[in-house]
């Protein structure tokens, strides 16, 4: 069953407004909000999953999921001019071009509403002081770690670099956990890239196709985003040649080459950065208790043959993922102290 397909058509309207049961007292609070930067995107579908869980599972608040249905700066910031006029009791954004809000958000700040940043880094000019999401920096490396396992320490060759956008540091972070541990842990290697593999399907497929002609003898191909893994995996299908795919990201077909020992992913989990989004904003419209300050450093997976398995079954139901998911969710809503860093860290 393809999960990821019926998950986009849940999520086709550009926006979706859900009231939840469970309210008490006199007073409701208005809906909070979740503003993405595309809803075609595998791991943004996940999110906007884990965020209305999230806000149903505090209860008696009401939240509304919006994006464009492509990556498109000037339509995501149309969105958020929607979204402010409806004056959202909170907002969560995630957007691939942080900068671009900056003096939006700042604004919104300042007028009180409760603002979080998800899963990309807030600029510094947004005035926003809570950031939920992965270390970049850490998950390329976790990355980079589980290709070199895959290789004879002393192997020569080329290993491939692709990121759908070069010059976003979120991304630029992952490429230099990837690329510093490749260094360190295969000096013979030879890392190139970051390749512009591009954010449109057929337009990565291309790029990674281009990739693979133009470097037929290479030790391996390692996207870092969502984008990537659907290409990199469609080509690792396809070929029997002894090159490592491996890829930030999931889809079903990854998945099922990763159990098969063919592929290694590594999750950025946005189900849960979504859920913490969700549950902490909830809250905060609820009860009137003030968001944590900081940068809630929520962790990836590693997926491969040891697991894959059990994270295919995970995907087959969304109570699957909240049986996954919300022991850890509730542990970090409730105790963030233990999971916070410093905002400036992120990047």
């Amino acid at each position: 069953m393809d999960v990821s397909r019926r998950i986009l058509a849940a999520l086709l309207t550009l926006t979706v407004t859900v009231g939840t049961a469970g309210c008490t007292g006199d007073r409701r609070p208005g809906p909070v909000a979740l503003l993405v930067a595309s809803r075609q995107f595998g791991f943004v579908q996940e999110m906007t999953l884990g965020f209305a869980h999230g806000v149903e599972t505090v209860g008696g608040v009401a939240h509304t999921v919006s994006g464009p249905g492509v990556a498109d700066n000037t339509a995501e910031l149309r969105e958020f001019a929607k979204v402010e006029e409806k004056n959202p009791a909170g907002l969560s954004l995630f957007t691939l071009s942080p900068e671009l809000f900056a003096d939006s958000l700042g604004s919104t700040v300042a007028r009180g509403t409760p603002v979080i940043a998800v899963h990309s880094p807030p600029s510094p000019g947004s005035g926003i002081r809570l950031f939920v999401g992965n270390d970049n920096y850490q998950l390329g490396a976790m990355l980079g770690d589980a290709v070199a396992s895959r290789l004879p320490p002393s192997t020569g060759g080329v290993i491939v670099i692709g990121s759908v956008s070069p010059g976003i540091p979120s991304l630029d972070r992952r490429v230099a956990g990837v690329r510093e541990t490749l260094q360190r842990r295969l000096p013979s290697a030879v890392v190139v890239g970051p390749f512009d593999t591009k954010q449109e399907p057929e337009a990565n497929l291309r790029a990674w196709q281009t990739l693979r002609n133009a470097n037929p003898d290479a030790l391996a191909f390692v996207g870092i985003s969502g984008r990537d893994v659907s290409s990199i995996a469609s080509l690792r299908e396809t070929s029997r040649d002894p090159w490592v795919a491996a890829a930030v990201g999931f889809d079903d077909k990854s998945l099922t080459l990763a159990k098969k020992g063919r592929m290694v992913l590594v999750s950025a989990e946005t189900y849960l950065q979504g859920e913490v989004a969700g549950r902490l904003q909830a809250l905060t419209a609820k009860t009137g208790r003030p968001l944590p300050i900081g940068w809630i450093q929520t962790p990836s997976l590693l997926i491969d043959s040891g697991n894959a398995a059990a994270v295919i079954g995970r995907q087959f139901s969304e109570q699957r993922r909240r049986e996954w998911f919300d022991d850890t969710a509730r542990t970090i809503v409730h105790s963030p102290e233990q999971f916070l860093r410093p905002l400036d860290d992120a990047v």
